[in-house]
């Protein structure tokens, strides 16, 4: 099964497809999904649905579908037009096309990317048309964060919100396991990842976090090489929470709950120095400097700080 085909049965989408037959649907629609490669096709998908009543024949593959993608056909326009941010040029460019008639299908449909992170300006140039829009004219709008859109923008718009895949199902897309797990039910960030050559690499250091950093003589070392992969900040703290995770259902005696299965004899060899009481005091840890990661002025000292308090639970809990 393909992406498409996976769109086609989600929820969301069949939701969309009973509001149309009811001829019930907004012509101004707003996808939110951290996720652009999965957004950018369900656009596609919902422009083909508008227009085609065998709509469920095509796939990513079909003519109609790369027609729309591509932003060849007179009646779909595809925004923004540098691929990256929708600029004031642009929204003025929607607020003028829109009124032009369709010329060989039976709408006029407009896809926009990446809608927030466009300037409040260009959002705001758009708000007429969102509101009033001319007949035969819909805007299929995507976007990664809810917060970033303006409230008059999502007031407008029925808002839509696309939930991660199963693991399953992006195992359809990518043999590559550490990838699937740490691609949260995105499939373009997983098949990123699994293209990425310093995913070895970044897991091999964020497991040696919890396996082999013993004492507080270490903490320099390990900060080291963890500051010389900071790019993969976030990533390295997530794979570092999936291994803590993994010990905790080892010790319950459930290894075949475990993701990080070339680890394990690692994990199973530690396992001995950490208590489920400093395992979870652990996991809080790593989740809170998530939480921080961005207010975090100087990433030296704070991960310095982690790795410490890292050593100092796992002492103090044993």
């Amino acid at each position: 099964m393909n992406l498409v085909e996976i769109i086609k049965n989600q929820e969301f989408f069949k939701n969309l497809i009973q509001k149309k037959e009811n001829d019930a649907l907004s012509n101004a629609i707003i996808f939110f999904c951290e996720d652009e490669f999965t957004s950018s096709n369900v656009l596609v998908l919902t422009a083909l649905m508008l227009e085609y009543e065998t709509f469920e024949l095509f796939n990513e593959k079909s003519s109609e579908f790369l027609r729309f993608q591509s932003g060849v056909d007179l009646d779909v326009k595809n925004y923004p037009k540098n691929g990256q941010k929708l600029l004031v040029s642009d929204a003025d460019d929607i607020v003028n096309e829109c009124f032009v008639k369709p010329v060989n299908l039976k709408n006029k449909i407009f896809l926009i990317n990446n809608f927030d992170v466009s300037t409040d300006e260009a959002q705001n140039k758009l708000l007429k048309v969102l509101e009033n829009p001319p007949k035969n004219v819909y805007f299929l709008i995507s976007a990664k964060s809810e917060d970033r859109v303006l409230p008059t923008i999502k007031s407008r718009c029925e808002k839509i919100k696309i939930t991660p895949l199963s693991r399953e199902e992006v195992e359809q897309f990518c043999t590559d396991t550490l990838a699937c797990i740490l691609g949260e039910g995105y499939i373009g960030k997983t098949l990123d990842l699994a293209q990425n050559e310093n995913l070895k690499t970044i897991t091999n250091l964020a497991v040696s976090l919890i396996t082999e950093m013993k004492s507080s003589k270490e903490v320099l070392k390990f900060s080291k090489k963890f500051l010389e992969e900071q790019i993969y900040t976030n990533l390295i703290l997530k794979v570092m929470s999936i291994a803590i995770e993994d010990i905790i259902k080892l010790k319950c005696d459930c290894e075949n709950l475990c993701l990080l299965k070339p680890y394990l004899s690692d994990l199973k060899d530690v396992m001995p120095e950490y208590s489920v009481e400093a395992l979870c005091e652990i996991a809080k840890l790593i989740g809170h400097f998530l939480e921080r990661l961005e207010f975090n002025a100087n990433i030296t000292v704070a991960v310095d700080n982690l790795l410490l308090k890292i050593l100092e639970v796992k002492y103090i809990c044993k």
